[in-house]
């Protein structure tokens, strides 16, 4: 008589094969699901990182940009009297170790520099007729609030940013009129050192600090790592004076973990082969 049923065989191979698409179908999803995990985890740790050099790099700006206050008082007390200027500013940098200069600027144009040396090209540059420089000084002016400008590059060479504290003193009518500018020169990548960046390299790390900038529009790179565009990186905000700027860090080798995931692999692997054998063993020692 014909057998209408399936061969013992054939039940088998459907079996095993039943079997093995149900364990590569657990399998994948446990792997991609602890993967997800072990991301995010990542990525929280990173955060954190980033956002202890944010704030580290946030308060050394702060500080040096301070002393702009210091010197704006000078200016309303000594009603814009300078002769006092380079012996405070010379004590204030004693104090503010992360400033590189100092500046007064009547009328916009600075006159005064401390220290001079090595920024003389500055002396006679009006910062409220530089297309380069005028629209964040007009910023500071129209606000009557501290507000950094830059980075750029500066007349007397390399990279640096300016906080300007525009002043304010009465007239004879005793209503208030703009006097100047009291400028706070900081050199980059000085400035950045307290924050320790070059310990995220160590660490395997890349990061870039950036801004919008605002003639362009378009991402300006401060400081960087690297020039190459970070993958999916985690962004942390630094607040500085009418500005914002973004701290920007991701793996040197992606946030996925290779030789991790590899093993993972490798023993999803070895398990499906140690239930092909217990399978087939089954079957043989329970034929159908």
């Amino acid at each position: 008589m014909g057998n209408t049923k399936n061969p013992p065989t054939r039940r088998s191979r459907l079996g095993v094969t039943i079997i093995l698409l149900l364990y590569a179908v657990l399998a994948t999803a446990l792997i991609c699901y602890s993967e997800k995990v072990r991301v995010e985890h990542e990525r929280a740790r990173v955060s954190y990182l980033a956002g202890e050099r944010a704030i580290a790099i946030q308060s050394n700006i702060e500080q040096a940009l301070s002393s702009a206050y210091a010197l704006g008082s000078m200016v309303e007390l000594t009603k814009g009297d300078l002769q006092e200027f380079d012996r405070l500013a010379n004590t204030l940098r004693m104090f503010y170790p992360g400033i590189s200069a100092l500046e007064l600027a009547p009328g916009g144009v600075i006159q005064r520099v401390v220290p001079l040396a090595g920024n003389e090209k500055a002396i006679g540059h009006n910062l409220l007729t530089d297309p380069q420089r005028e629209k964040e000084a007009l910023l500071a002016r129209t606000s009557h609030k501290l507000t950094l400008a830059g980075p750029f590059e500066l007349l007397q060479g390399g990279l640096g940013a300016a906080g300007r504290l525009p002043v304010f003193l009465p007239d004879e009518k005793g209503e208030s009129q703009f006097w100047g500018f009291v400028v706070v020169l900081i050199r980059f990548p000085e400035t950045l050192v307290p924050a320790r960046l070059s310990e995220l390299v160590e660490s395997g790390y890349n990061y870039q600090i950036w801004r919008v900038h605002p003639d362009t529009g378009k991402k300006h790179i401060i400081d960087a790592s690297t020039r190459e565009e970070l993958r999916n990186p985690v962004e942390r905000t630094v607040h500085v004076p009418n500005a914002t700027w973004t701290l920007s860090v991701a793996p040197m080798d992606g946030w996925i973990d290779t030789t991790t995931l590899a093993i993972k692999i490798g023993l999803a692997v070895f398990i499906a082969a140690l239930v092909l054998v217990m399978t087939l063993s089954w079957q043989k020692s329970h034929p159908a």
